[in-house]
Formats: structure tokens, C-alpha cells, sequence
């Protein structure tokens, strides 16, 4: 492990003059990132991190080579890894980074977009889901949740657990030609789905999705498409039953004839909403967040959380109302994997670099972030170790007049 490919994390604190430093190997033991190793092997990608019950935390990949490649996961608990399971292994190379969710019946479904072998058409895509009661070990027969009537498009799909044990399922739909439709349906636990809504009739064809839940009300984030290619992110609010309420985030006016292939992220509690976007309207990449206190029906202005980004944003709410959002930012030649904590008013509380060195490009250039007790974990592709890296992050350390960070 080199100090080019991943550095000693220094987290600048926003204290009155707004102090930068650099942390080092001194520091307390309890105020270390650390890199934490997985069974994901050489040549993992597309990787997906979520939160389990009881602290567990998911990490799910995708592994091997042509003519066949795997959908697999495996499950932390109390610093140890479970056997790695394997959901399903195809000769169809999957799309988007596929996905194994916790369901609130103690449940998991696992959601993967493939594109088939023999599609005339590179970007034509089938998402399936398939249903474990017993903790991965065994499958439903995977099944495709819409209508035959639907053409997926590549690369674009969300989801979130319901209380109800149900889960949402977000897509983008083709079947207009050369206009892109938002299109949802519900999951039941059975694995059958509702039928399919319409989430918005015209969005940016290649930025992904996000999906988020609060009780049983859904919010799907997603770069709308409107009129004088204006690429400004929106977010959709809806149940059951249909759309609640569809608005602008925040009204950035980034013209751009073509999909950025930039998308934003939600994440939703009992008294914050916040959405966090990439966008380049003057020019100048930048990441920004923004906080609804009426659970996404009105947004305040957005913080700014840097410039000369590249975007791929990944968020977490926590519980105090406060916001961990990571992002991929240029230092130089390379990129740097970053991360910020702010809080619904604006104040930065801390600022992080936790990697220096290349991304991939699609599909598996994203971030993922995941809370497991009182950790925050950041998952990404290597591209130059072609393989799934993981860091583990005291929350306690990314707040103001936390200790110093160093990478152990």
C-alpha cells in the first residue's frame, strides 16, 4: 500500500479561521481510519454497501471474467465476514451495480440489471429480483417485476425497503422512442409486483437514480430532462397509492445537449430530507446539498461542499440531522475520494480525503456509503488494484473539535 493510492486521512475542521491539517500516524488509536479487508477478490467491481439489523453491514460485488461473471455478497458482523454467497452467475454482463437489500421482515432481495447476450440494441437491459428467507443461502427464482410492454435502459435503477416488508423499484423506460420515462412499481412479499407508475414522463437518460424511504412515503431523486436541455435534479415524492408532490431541487440551470451520467442521492428521516447532486451549470464541477424540513416539499438553499469535483455522490442521514456525503474530487492529474459532515443549517463540521489515485469509468465508478453502529464505511472500485476497497471511519472523529485522522 502506497501514500499515493491512499493517504493518511486529513480532515479539515471548521472551527473560526477554518484550520486545515494533516493528520499523522501519532494519533490515537480510536480516531484512525482504517482500510478494511473484504472478500471481495482481484478484479471485484461494481460494488454495492448497505445496513443491515443489529449493526451488520452488506457488502455486495461482482466478480469474474467472460464468458461468465457472478453476483455475490457477504455480510460483517463484530469484525468478521460471513462465507461470501453467490446469487446468481451469467454469461450476460450486468449493467449497474446490482444490489442486495435488507427487507424489514428480516428478508433480503437481491436486484441486478444485465444486459442480454444476444440484445441487438448495446444499451437494451432486463432488471430481475429474487427473494432469500434464509439469509442468502437460498433464492426465489429470479423473475423481471414490469410489464412486457417496458424497454429498460441501461444502467439506471433504484430501490428502498417499505415497513411493510415491501420494497420500491425505480427504473428508467424507453418505450417513447427517444424520450426516457421515470417508471416505479412496488415489490410485494412475495416477489410480485404492483402495477407499474409513472414517476415522471421525461428525465435525463443516463444519470442514475435514487430511492429512499421514510415509513411507507418514497422519494426518487433523479436529473430531470426539461425544456432547453436544462439537466437540473429533481425529486418525486410518492406512496402506494400514486405521486404525492414532483419539484426542482434547486434551480442550477446546467444546459447540456446529453446525459451527464451524473446522478444524485437522497436520504430521508423524521425531520430532515436532504438531496445531495453533482452539477457543472457555470462551468465548474461542484458538489452541493440541500435540506427539506417538510420532508421534501420546500428545500432550503444549497451548501456548497467543493469545487473542482467530478461528482458520483453517495450521502447518509444521521440521526442527529446531520449529513455525511462522499464524492470524487481532482487533486492534480488524479482524483480524490472525499467526504464532508454537514448540518441542516449549513455548517460544515468536517472535511476528509480518504484516497488519492484513478476511478474507473462505468460501471463502477461510484461511491457507496453505509453506517454500521457507530462507523461509517466508503466502498469503491481500484482502478489501478482492480478490486473493492473498503474504509471504516469513526463518526465520532468527523465533527468539529474531533480528534486528529490518520490512516492506520
Amino acid at each position: 500500500m502506497t501514500v499515493k493510492h491512499l493517504l493518511f486521512l486529513r480532515i479539515c475542521i471548521v472551527l473560526p479561521l477554518l484550520t486545515c491539517f494533516t493528520a499523522t500516524p501519532s494519533a490515537a488509536s480510536d480516531s484512525l481510519a482504517r482500510e478494511i479487508a473484504t472478500p471481495a477478490p482481484q478484479g471485484s467491481r461494481q460494488h454495492y454497501l448497505t445496513q443491515l439489523d443489529n449493526g451488520k453491514l452488506l457488502l455486495s460485488w461482482v466478480e469474474g471474467e467472460k464468458p461468465s461473471n457472478s453476483f455475490r455478497f457477504a455480510v460483517r458482523l463484530g469484525g468478521a465476514w460471513s462465507k461470501p454467497h453467490t446469487i446468481v452467475t451469467t454469461r450476460d454482463a450486468f449493467a449497474a451495480p446490482p444490489r442486495v437489500l435488507g427487507l424489514k421482515d428480516g428478508s433480503l432481495a437481491a436486484i441486478w440489471m444485465v444486459h442480454p447476450e444476444n440484445a441487438k440494441d448495446r444499451y437494451a437491459a432486463d432488471i430481475y429480483i429474487a427473494l432469500s428467507k434464509d439469509g442468502g443461502r437460498h433464492w426465489s427464482e429470479p423473475r423481471r417485476p414490469y410489464p412486457a410492454a417496458a424497454r429498460i435502459y441501461d444502467a439506471q435503477m433504484s430501490a428502498a425497503p417499505l415497513d411493510d416488508g415491501s420494497f420500491a423499484l425505480v427504473w428508467t423506460d424507453r418505450r417513447d422512442g427517444n424520450r426516457y420515462r421515470l417508471m416505479a412499481a412496488l415489490i410485494g412479499t412475495d416477489g410480485r409486483p404492483t402495477a407499474e407508475k409513472t414517476l415522471d414522463p421525461d428525465v435525463c437518460s443516463c444519470c442514475e437514480t435514487r430511492t429512499a424511504a421514510n415509513g411507507n412515503t418514497l422519494f426518487t431523486t433523479y436529473r430531470d430532462h426539461l425544456a432547453g436541455e436544462v439537466r437540473d435534479i429533481a425529486l418525486t415524492r410518492w406512496n402506494s397509492k400514486g405521486i404525492d408532490s414532483n419539484r426542482i431541487v434547486h434551480a442550477d440551470g446546467w444546459v447540456i445537449e446529453g446525459c451527464p451520467s451524473n446522478g444524485p442521492v437522497v436520504a430521508s428521516g423524521d425531520a430532515y430530507t436532504m438531496v445531495a447532486w453533482f452539477t457543472a451549470a457555470d462551468g465548474v464541477g461542484r458538489v452541493k446539498a440541500a435540506f427539506s424540513a417538510d420532508q421534501g416539499a420546500h428545500f432550503d438553499k444549497p451548501v456548497e461542499l467543493g469545487t473542482d469535483a467530478n461528482g458520483y455522490v453517495d450521502a447518509l442521514l444521521l440521526e442527529d440531522g446531520s449529513t455525511v456525503v462522499a464524492w470524487r474530487g481532482r487533486a492534480g492529474p488524479e482524483e480524490e475520494l472525499r467526504l464532508a459532515r454537514i448540518r441542516p443549517d449549513g455548517t460544515v463540521l468536517a472535511r476528509a480525503s480518504l484516497h488519492r489515485g484513478g476511478f474507473p469509468r462505468w460501471p463502477s465508478r461510484h461511491l457507496s456509503l453505509a453506517q454500521a453502529g457507530d462507523q461509517i464505511y466508503v466502498a469503491w472500485t481500484d482502478a489501478s488494484e482492480r478490486r473493492v476497497r473498503l474504509i471504516e471511519t469513526p463518526l465520532t472523529v468527523l465533527t468539529a473539535g474531533g480528534n486528529e485522522l490518520a490512516m492506520q
